[in-house]
């Protein structure tokens, strides 16, 4: 199952490094030669006085423009000191002032990328000094909707960190950067840095259960999800269901099936996680042969509730089942009514290969804005428009576009360029990345669909197997075999409860309780398990 199922990281071992072939005649290393190079002598109190000059020197026209009240002219100055390699030594401190500078001019994103190279070009000399900058980046990053912008450069440098509060966040967001790139143990070494009580605790928690199921330790997994459940009962019902989401899969790929069946129910059910939940814990009762239980629970996917959502794999689910109970001309019919179905989705899917990021992301973030979603079927951007991540990219978005508009106003001053292009460069990469996740999707989900397609006439094939064996059977003993008999119960209805006949009318408040109540229709010898 594609969706449930969390696959574990084949960690793959060192490669040696091949020998290199040593000249003759030299000798052979000593303990001398073979040892770790020194450490560089400390600098002198002259080295520094000369550095502290060539600083001054440095930064003598911003500070003269800086005193005199003229920002704009001091950002001039920055920008052309940052653009001169053989100020290298000096480029840290001044993306630190220009992101100062630049908030001070209400370029709040353009504050942002200067400190985020600052914090890049920062070394062991003065990373106490650019440290100062992090609380500030951190609230302005807020601020445009851009957080995951600091991600990389808090990766590569944690030390820029000045108080404890301060370094879990930064751990938690370089802990993110680690797990988009699949570095799953420094991601789980960053988390360790965020302590119990921090603000960022139970989400830092959630994201180490997340980690480690991707590692394949779903069982390990639990003991985090735990912690972040504990630690965040003040967080907003948006967390705990995603929680609760994550907890029962968790469960669900450790095999513990009745747990991850109670651990879906916990999604609530106005939640966006819940008709993805409803669909997984359907595979549950699967695993644990409760045919009925999955097709109870599939059901609410079929109301007319659900027609404009994606659930392809929950449709062949159900179309299984029924194979499984003999129910053959049911399955027969739900085979039509897929093939007919999802037949335009997949040529619509295909019609999308060879757009660009570009394009899609504009669809993607049209589907959300404004429900438009032509030319792909609204079940494909469906849960784009309720997607965290792309909500936050497109605010990102926006406010990088509002602030290009009002760094027009100052294109006479030479910092403005380089502002517009910090700014565009961080808007492009963003709209680049988030399109191109979304078409790798789009693209994934053509292919799924295609074999999909070609799975029913498995089904097909299977059926018609399935009904010669029948015959074959009635053949032997002169009639159809009766199906296997099962034990019946009498359905009592509960204390406080009321039971309705059902009459094909469909309620909303109905959802997510159905239940079905289907025989087998299997004779004995066909009965599941059996050959």
């Amino acid at each position: 199952m594609r969706r449930v199922l969390l696959l574990a990281l084949l960690a793959a071992g060192p490669l040696a490094a091949p020998a290199l072939a040593k000249p003759k005649g030299d000798p052979a290393p000593t303990a001398a030669t073979a040892a770790a190079p020194a450490a560089p002598a400390a600098p002198t109190p002259k080295d520094l006085a000369k550095l502290e000059k060539a600083r001054i020197e440095a930064f003598a026209e911003y500070e003269t423009q800086l005193a005199s009240g003229q920002k704009a002219r001091a950002a001039d100055a920055l920008v052309a000191l940052v653009d001169d390699p053989a100020m290298s030594s000096f480029h840290a401190e001044a993306y630190g002032k220009l992101g100062d500078l630049f908030l001070g001019l209400d370029l709040p994103y353009a504050a942002v990328t200067a400190w985020t190279r600052a914090f890049t070009a920062a070394d062991d000399t003065n990373s106490a000094e650019i440290g100062l900058y992090v609380p500030k980046a951190m609230a302005t990053a807020k601020k445009v909707g851009d957080s995951a912008i600091l991600e990389e450069p808090f990766s590569k440098n944690l030390a820029l960190a000045r108080t404890e509060d301060v370094r879990g966040e930064m751990a938690f967001l370089a802990a993110r950067e680690a797990f988009h790139d699949d570095s799953f143990g420094l991601g789980l070494g960053m988390l360790k840095m965020v302590k119990e009580g921090d603000p960022i605790y139970p989400d830092a928690k959630a994201l180490e259960g997340v980690i480690l199921n991707q590692q394949g330790r779903p069982e390990d997994a639990l003991t985090p999800f735990e912690a972040a459940q504990k630690a965040g009962r003040d967080k907003d019902i948006r967390f705990k269901d995603s929680l609760s989401l994550n907890m029962a899969r968790s469960y669900y790929a450790a095999g513990n099936y009745p747990r991850a069946i109670q651990g879906y129910a916990g999604v609530s059910r106005g939640s966006e996680f819940w008709p993805q939940a409803q669909f997984e814990r359907a595979w549950s009762h699967f695993r644990i042969d409760d045919l009925n239980g999955t097709l109870g629970v599939l059901y609410s996917l079929d109301t007319p509730f659900f027609t404009s959502w994606y659930f392809p794999e929950a449709d062949l689910l159900r179309i299984y089942a029924m194979f499984l109970m003999c129910k053959f001309p049911e399955a027969n019919s739900e085979i039509e009514a897929f093939r007919t179905f999802y037949k335009p989705v997949h040529t619509a899917l295909k019609g999308w290969n060879g757009k660009s990021d570009k394009e899609t992301f504009e669809l993607a973030r049209r589907y959300a804005e404004s429900g438009a979603y032509d030319p792909l079927p609204e079940s494909i951007l469906r849960p784009y428009a309720s997607e965290e991540r792309l909500r936050s990219s497109i605010a990102a978005v926006k406010s990088a576009d509002d602030e290009l508009e009002r760094l027009k106003a100052v294109s006479a001053n030479p910092f403005s360029e380089t502002a517009r292009r910090w700014v565009k460069e961080r808007r492009d990469t963003m709209v680049d990345a988030e399109g191109a996740r979304i078409g790798a999707r789009i693209a994934d989900q053509e292919a799924q669909i295609g074999q999909m397609l070609d799975d029913t006439e498995i089904f097909i094939l299977d059926i018609l197997r399935m009904k010669s064996m029948l015959y074959e059977q009635a053949a032997a003993i002169g009639k159809m075999p009766d199906a296997a008999r099962v034990v019946k119960r009498d359905e009592r209805v509960r204390k406080g409860w009321r039971e309705w006949p059902y009459e094909g009318e469909i309620w909303a408040d109905e959802l997510g309780y159905y239940r079905v109540d289907a025989a087998p229709e299997c004779p004995a010898g066909l009965a599941r398990g059996q050959k």
